[in-house]
């Protein structure tokens, strides 16, 4: 499930692989009257890292591979060794974190509602995907997948976490009112002149705005852009709201547990994951 959860996300990005796993996870779990924080914590992370491998995968490295221009195969070349490393230490936290506890199952056969709605959803997909790869014009891609939905399923558009999103879009707005301070413009000049500094800065910028904002910020300062690849992906661990993906699982959780737990076992494992994934980072860009 944990692995699952991130090959899922290197596809269809690390808060839509959240979205379809944790509740799932969920049902499971109340089936088995057991209480699932450490498997969505496990996914989560999994998520968060797996992700990185792919500019579709999160966020912020749909925006930094547009933003540089960076080729695809250049882009899979550089994040091949951060997603190894991440592979190798996700096994090794689910090894020794792990119970391997089993939970009930009901097995039934799916039921297709809407057979239109699937197979141009998944039409849709594949024109996305295009569209990462500048094959497509993305805007005539968004307006295909809005007339879609519009016209197939359009109590989702209504289903939509609205909040969720105006809390995404305040990070946004954040960022350019910082980035409109001279004080700070001069401050972050300064500051990422040099490869590890912008590897650290946006890591530790990430824990603070999120690793998605974290990156348009640091963007327009630097040419590093491996460096800010390798520390918002990185950054993505650590703190709840370090990515946006860790906030909708413990959105999830909370709606039927208490949260207590959760925080102390994610805080003592991201914050772990993050030291160990930072100093392979660095020894990986001073040989890469």
């Amino acid at each position: 499930m944990i692995f699952a959860t991130g090959s899922l996300a290197m596809l269809v990005t690390n808060d839509v692989a959240l979205l379809t796993v944790v509740p799932l996870t969920m049902m499971m779990a109340k089936l088995s009257r057991k209480d699932p924080f450490m498997l969505i914590i496990l996914e989560t992370m999994s998520a968060n890292i797996f992700s990185a491998l792919t500019p579709f995968g999160n966020p912020q490295n749909l925006y930094l591979y547009s933003y540089f221009k960076i080729p695809f195969l250049k882009f899979f070349s550089i994040m091949l060794p951060f997603g190894l490393f991440g592979a190798v230490l996700m096994g090794l936290i689910n090894l020794l974190f792990n119970k391997g506890d089993s939970y009930k199952v009901e097995i039934q056969q799916p039921k297709i509602q809407n057979k239109k709605l699937l197979y141009g959803a998944s039409v849709i997909f594949l024109l996305n995907i295009l569209s990462v790869f500048r094959i497509m014009d993305y805007r005539i891609v968004f307006v295909a997948t809005l007339l879609l939905f519009l016209c197939l399923a359009p109590r989702l558009i209504i289903k939509i976490d609205y909040l969720l999103l105006l809390t995404f879009v305040l990070f946004f707005l954040f960022t350019n009112s910082v980035i409109g301070i001279p004080l700070i413009r001069t401050f972050l000049a300064g500051v990422l002149n040099s490869k590890l500094n912008v590897l650290l800065f946006s890591a530790g910028l990430s824990q603070i705005i999120s690793n998605v904002p974290a990156a348009v910020l640091i963007s327009g300062f630097t040419k590093f852009y491996k460096e800010v690849l390798y520390g918002v992906s990185a950054g993505g661990l650590g703190t709840l709201i370090a990515s946006l993906a860790s906030f909708i699982s413990y959105r999830l959780y909370i709606v039927e547990y208490k949260p207590r737990k959760y925080m102390k076992v994610f805080s003592l494992l991201n914050f772990g994951a993050l030291i160990i994934l930072m100093a392979a980072l660095i020894v990986i860009d001073l040989l890469f």
